[in-house]
């Protein structure tokens, strides 16, 4: 029997679960939880987890299997991320390791001491450029990263896998066959996160409600990303919090569970909140 997958979303007033496991024919959808709390889950640009949070986690975790491979992923609040081009299509992975290394004063103003570093190979998606390969380099302080693994471990979670929101969201639109020049706006608490279509180099920001609606918000992601980039966006993917807003039709809300191949009722009534729990899911095991 294959392990569970189980993909964690904790966020500001919530947090989303979905687990899957490998079957004969595919992906499936083994559970999924939704809950939300009345206090703030995490602290503002502390990333401290709040008593309600821990509480709620902890029953839980008591429902799942104990043999699970748990995936949860870091607020981009508290990660650094840079991107390097690659000098050549193909390095080693020694020679990537080189690279980072030799890039780290460049990349991040924190001694390298006080930095837990991670960094992966992307590739854009349909590019007709033979130099489109990047290593994206993600680096969040030591102290947070033992901060959450000692808190979570209280409520009986010990993740296999610790990941960044951007990079997540990237690779369930990969996973989810979102089109590749789609901009990426994932709606959170208070704040949405825009990452850059499949097809055009990594990029991500976290960027402030601002009191505006939510097609506001995402008009306003399209405009600053093609100001950034000099990249027409002619579609926008939306995915996270809910809302009865009607969009034109060059704005899609999606759902990960395309990526499931066996689903069984009851099935979450907005799926685009579970976009970050099932990318962590079908996220593959490090090398």
């Amino acid at each position: 029997m294959h392990t569970w997958q189980v993909g964690l979303d904790i966020q500001e007033d919530s947090f989303c679960a979905l687990a899957v496991q490998r079957r004969r024919y595919g992906w499936q959808l083994r559970h999924w939880h939704y809950q939300s709390v009345s206090s703030s889950c995490i602290g503002d640009k502390t990333a401290m987890l709040s008593p309600e949070i821990m509480a709620a986690l902890s029953e839980w975790r008591r429902n799942l299997p104990r043999r699970v491979s748990l995936r949860i992923a870091l607020p981009a609040d508290v990660i650094l991320q840079q991107s390097i081009k690659l000098p050549e299509p193909s390095l080693s992975l020694q020679e990537q390791s080189w690279l980072v290394e030799a890039s780290m004063s460049k990349l991040f103003p924190l001694a390298a001491r006080e930095l837990a570093v991670d960094y992966r190979l992307i590739s854009s998606v349909n590019s007709e450029r033979s130099d489109s390969g990047e290593i994206v380099v993600s680096a969040t302080r030591r102290l947070v990263i033992e901060y959450w693994k000692t808190e979570l471990a209280r409520a009986d979670i010990f993740p296999d896998i610790i990941d960044t929101t951007p990079c997540v969201l990237r690779y369930m639109a990969l996973s989810g066959g979102v089109p590749p020049d789609s901009l990426l706006v994932h709606q959170l608490y208070e704040k949405y996160l825009l990452v850059s279509p499949l097809n055009r180099p990594f990029y991500y920001q976290v960027i402030s409600d601002n009191a505006m609606t939510v097609l506001e918000r995402i008009e306003y992601a399209r405009q600053t990303y093609q100001q950034i980039s000099g990249y027409t966006v002619n579609q926008v993917n939306y995915s996270g919090l809910p809302t009865l807003e009607d969009f034109p039709s060059y704005i899609q809300c999606w759902s990960p569970l395309v990526a499931l191949q066996q689903m069984q009722p009851p099935l979450p009534e907005a799926p685009q909140q579970f976009v970050l729990a099932c990318g962590l899911a079908l996220r593959s095991e490090d090398c």
